[in-house]
């Protein structure tokens, strides 16, 4: 037993291009141990959340549900037009077409203005543009990064990829969520891609700037200020980088650090930025879902485009629906990764027959990445249900503590039900063999995905 848990542990520290946990989610497992707390309104609840997440939670913000690319776009755009001092965009798809074309065009618009603009995009995800492409935007003193250049020494990171979206205006407004800018991402969800995004007004938007800036110190090719994809290495090298950024006078590459702000059940607007990224102990994004599917009491609904859930966190969600809990899943139907919905489908069988509602997508891609607990308390980001997203790519969901918005997306999920079918267990088991096959064969490969 000591030694499968060293070899876990070792392969956790050494592996972070590779392999899909952490030691302290290595160790959960093993020991069958999750947090949990009291119910999602409560004070102990989001002083755990903090603890678990090693973030802060600020009040008296706005908050504005946007779903699928005809509300959310719009919304971007309106405030991009308004900037005033600086525009933070970091996305892991860009390609210059409809959808693309506004974007830049208005990112060039601020750039005239005077705002400072800075762009980030995965280069792998992006990989049909490249540094020409923003000729104009540098030409204005805007400022472009490309996250893990393939040919680079980033290659000993090629695994870990950008799959942050968050968009920054003035340090005032922010949007999070799943949407790229590429015009499948377009429409109203039935006609285009089915996604979800939130729009922030107030402190919270400073704390996605925090996240956003934390990704662009790793952005491009130069050594200095990157972080390396190892557990644990990291507080070392950015010792050792330290005095080499200010003797370059790179000064702006460091984060400043955040600031702790008490909050209470009572107040307003309760939101909290969570990232995740693969050189830490733990998943930060994967414990906010455990302890709040831990914590909940009357409903967990839950929206993942790609759901191949690790073991503790597929422990969690059954776990909840034996204790009585409205436990209820969409995922994708049709689908942009065959390899995926493959996997995921092995994964129904044991959620329906322990009480989990399972449903699939009717219309055109889902991607949308949203989790519903109780009456209160939800998500909404980049984070798929998935090992790739919880532990190896670096992503980024707001989580939030409001009644009136909380309305809001049990309505939108229940509009999306309508638009989806049910899987029950009977046409489970009687997938036939080639599926079955695909997902013995694939099984190894799950963390990848």
């Amino acid at each position: 037993m000591r030694f499968y848990l060293l070899a876990i542990m070792m392969l956790s520290i050494m592996g972070c291009t590779v392999i899909a946990t952490r030691p302290k989610n290595a160790f959960r497992t093993i020991t069958n141990n999750s947090p949990t707390s009291s119910a999602t309104g409560k004070i102990d609840f989001i002083e755990k959340m903090n603890n678990v997440t090693s973030t802060v939670m600020t009040a008296n913000n706005k908050l504005t549900l946007l779903t699928n690319g005809y509300q959310v776009f719009p919304a971007m755009l309106s405030e991009i037009s308004k900037a005033k001092t600086r525009i933070s965009l970091e996305t892991y798809i860009f390609r210059f077409d409809s959808v693309g074309n506004k974007f830049y065009k208005a990112l060039v618009n601020a750039s005239k203005r005077g705002v400072k603009v800075r762009f980030l995009c995965d280069s792998v995800g992006s990989k049909t543009v490249d540094r020409e492409s923003f000729f104009e935007l540098l030409s204005l003193n805007g400022e472009v990064r490309f996250f893990n250049p393939v040919k680079n020494w980033t290659v000993i990171r090629l695994n870990n990829r950008d799959h942050r979206k968050i968009l920054v205006i003035d340090g005032k407004v922010a949007f999070l969520g799943g949407l790229n800018y590429a015009e499948e991402y377009d429409g109203d969800g039935i006609n285009g891609w089915r996604d979800t995004a939130i729009m922030v007004n107030g402190r919270a938007a400073i704390e996605a700037e925090k996240v956003f800036q934390a990704t662009w110190n790793q952005g491009g090719r130069n050594f200095i200020g990157k972080d390396l994809p190892f557990v644990g290495i990291n507080p070392i090298k950015r010792a050792i980088d330290k005095p080499l950024v200010y003797l370059l006078n790179r000064k702006d590459e460091f984060v400043h650090p955040q600031t702790f702000e008490v909050v209470t059940p009572k107040d307003k607007g309760l939101v909290r930025v969570v990232s995740s990224a693969p050189d830490r102990m733990a998943s930060n994004i994967l414990d906010m879902y455990l302890l709040a599917i831990n914590s909940a009491h009357k409903r967990v609904w839950i929206t993942s485009g790609y759901f191949i859930p690790p073991m503790i966190l597929s422990r969690a969600i059954i776990a909840a629906a034996k204790r009585g809990v409205d436990v209820c899943l969409i995922t994708q139907g049709r689908t942009d990764e065959p390899t995926v919905r493959k996997i995921s489908i092995g994964f129904y069988g044991k959620l329906i027959g322990n009480g989990v509602k399972v449903y699939e997508w009717k219309g055109k891609i889902l991607h949308a990445k949203t989790m519903l607990v109780d009456d209160n308390w939800a998500t909404i980001g980049s984070a798929n249900l998935d090992g790739r997203a919880l532990f190896l790519n670096y992503e980024a969901n707001v989580a939030f503590i409001s009644k009136p918005l909380l309305a809001e997306m049990i309505k939108q999920f229940k509009q999306d039900l309508r638009n989806s079918q049910r899987i029950n267990l009977k046409e489970w088991k009687n997938r036939g063999l080639k599926q079955k096959t695909e997902e013995l064969l694939m099984y190894p490969l799950e963390s990848q995905f």
